[in-house]
């Protein structure tokens, strides 16, 4: 396989993932039905599984891993610093006795999905 190839299927791969991520997002959110939340994750696991992957990478692939690892990293930092500062805010407002409103996956998606868009910045960043 050339590397020319290794780099689309790995492209691809990514904008699969960014926008199942989306749509995970936008499922939850909007309180879709559990069959299109599990189409979405099973849209996701794909780029996941290959994602990792060594020999699918070059050094353009690696820059774009390493921008995306760093904002899934940010991601996390700032889920377990903010999330229950929001969920407190939320409850203020909301005049709402005290109880979880953020499920307690909302870390490890916020890095799943910090990871794609940190990974497309850099990407539409060297194309332009």
């Amino acid at each position: 396989m050339t590397p020319e190839k290794r780099t689309a299927i790995y492209l691809n791969m990514a904008h699969m993932g960014f926008f199942a991520s989306l749509g995970f997002a936008a499922a939850n959110a909007l309180h879709w039905p559990d069959f299109v939340k599990g189409l979405t994750v099973g849209l996701l696991l794909l780029p996941l599984v290959i994602a990792p992957l060594r020999r699918m990478r070059d050094e353009y692939i690696d820059s774009l891993w390493r921008a995306g690892t760093a904002w899934a990293f940010v991601a996390v930092i700032a889920s377990f610093l903010f999330a229950p500062f929001l969920e407190g805010f939320y409850d203020g407002l909301a005049a709402a006795p005290s109880h979880q409103n953020i499920p307690v996956e909302a870390a490890g998606y916020a890095a799943i999905l910090a990871f794609f868009i940190g990974f497309h910045v850099e990407w539409l960043r060297a194309r332009l």
